[in-house]
């Protein structure tokens, strides 16, 4: 009860939306009337790891620029999809294909393809929304959204937003976030202070910046999961520069935000195929045992699952092998359990799946002192995720060594005598027990 009247007196002071996109009398609308959304600065820090070429450099920073500058929320992925389409467009070498439910398989066929790999080929996977708003129309005078993703209600209240339109990806009005109250499974927001005109088909991210480099961190609107897009994007375009020999695929997902829906549409279709790997790529919440700026992170399962073992194994190897060629690449090996990913998923369906993930400060951007902020990266961990995930594609056709099977059958071997003649000593001293034993039984 007492939520509903604090609810109700905010509801009846909201202040009528005001359109910043006055004119005069017969005169055209003024465009882009609102105010400027926070400042970009997509720029290379000076300092790195080396793990990359400058050129390859520069081509991250193309993707993810790219990518963060496209707005999206979940249903509303139009911005990041338009920039995988073309991509896709810009190499014809890849296989383009899209589900119904406008999931995105992007297949490198490989530079030999009558050879037919011996195992199921690698795949890299991530999702193109973030949590944010679907606007929801006015009601008694006031405007209304729905928000979608994973972020306490207690972040909402007073949050800026900056919503755009379907159709062009142009913002077309700011809003503040006013009450909050469930209907059912939804989170509707009331909005105030409205500037511009939103409508139909509009929806909402943070007003944040796109992305700003400040020193080594990325600070951005999205991390969570643009920049696993961005690395796939990498690592496609190495396989077609480098006309790399085997199959490689990149699948771009839609509403992992509101529970893998879009996954769970690829899953149920098998539009990928049976012979397939899947390593998912994340921005999983910082731990104690993975921290921002270490390296990417070897990850071991979520919340929910472990993941399973010997693509785990493979990409743990890879990692190890490339910090032995180039020891300023480094990286980390957690179980990051600060939320889930599509990897549970992919493994719960029969597809099996390992992951790797980007240690993320501010998830969801859900900041200090319960504040809407931007999500934060280091930079040269998303370097170094697009180096490993280079390394794994490189070797994922080589035999696969067993090195854990083959270390436990080298302790086996050196120590089998030692546990042998114990064995029998214990199994003689049984057998002299039990003998004692039955000659004292009356």
């Amino acid at each position: 009860m007492a939520r509903r009247s604090v609810e109700g007196r905010a509801a009846a002071s909201v202040p009528r939306a005001r359109s910043s996109a006055r004119t005069k009398r017969g005169a055209a609308p003024v465009e882009n009337a609102l105010a400027p959304a926070p400042r970009a600065r997509f720029e290379l820090p000076a300092t790195h790891r080396g793990v990359l070429a400058p050129g390859e450099r520069v081509l991250a920073l193309s993707h993810v620029r790219a990518l963060l500058e496209a707005p999206t929320a979940p249903y509303a992925e139009d911005g990041p999809l338009a920039v995988v389409r073309a991509f896709a467009a810009q190499h014809p070498e890849l296989e383009h294909a899209e589900d119904r439910h406008a999931n995105v398989i992007l297949r490198w066929p490989g530079a030999k393809r009558a050879r037919r790999a011996k195992g199921p080929e690698l795949a890299y996977s991530a999702h193109l929304d973030h949590p944010g708003f679907l606007y929801a129309g006015k009601r008694r005078g006031v405007h209304e959204a729905t928000f979608h993703g994973g972020v306490p209600g207690r972040y909402l209240p007073g949050a800026r937003a900056r919503f755009f339109a379907l159709s062009t990806r142009e913002a077309v009005a700011t809003a503040r976030v006013g009450t909050v109250r469930k209907e059912g499974d939804d989170t509707v927001c009331t909005l105030v202070d409205v500037e511009g005109e939103p409508g139909p088909g509009t929806f909402g991210m943070w007003d944040l910046t796109p992305g700003a480099i400040r020193g080594t961190r990325l600070h951005a609107r999205v991390c969570d999961d643009l920049m696993g897009a961005a690395a796939i994007l990498s690592t496609l375009e190495w396989c077609v520069r480098a006309r790399h020999e085997a199959p490689l695929v990149g699948v771009f997902t839609r509403a992992e935000e509101t529970g893998f829906v879009g996954c769970l549409g690829l899953l149920r279709e098998r539009a990928l195929g049976k012979r397939v790997a899947v390593v998912g790529l994340e921005c999983s919440p910082r731990r104690a045992t993975a921290k921002v700026g270490l390296g990417p992170v070897v990850r071991v399962g979520d919340k929910q699952s472990v993941f399973v073992p010997w693509i785990t194994e493979r990409l743990y190897a890879a990692a190890v092998a490339l910090h032995g060629t180039n020891p300023a690449f480094v990286f980390q090996r957690a179980l990051m359990d600060g939320g889930s990913c599509e990897s549970t998923a992919y493994n719960a369906y029969g597809v099996e799946a390992g992951a790797l993930c980007l240690a993320l400060g501010n998830y969801h951007n859900c900041g200090p002192k319960d504040r809407i902020a931007p999500e934060f990266v280091d930079w040269n961990d998303h370097e170094s995720l697009i180096a490993l995930m280079l390394a794994v594609a490189r070797g994922w056709e080589a035999p696969h060594e067993g090195k854990i099977l083959d270390r436990l059958n080298r302790i086996w071997n050196g120590e089998y005598n030692r546990l042998a003649a114990s064995a029998r000593r214990l199994r003689a001293g049984a057998v002299s027990r039990r003998t004692k034993s039955t000659r004292r039984a009356p």
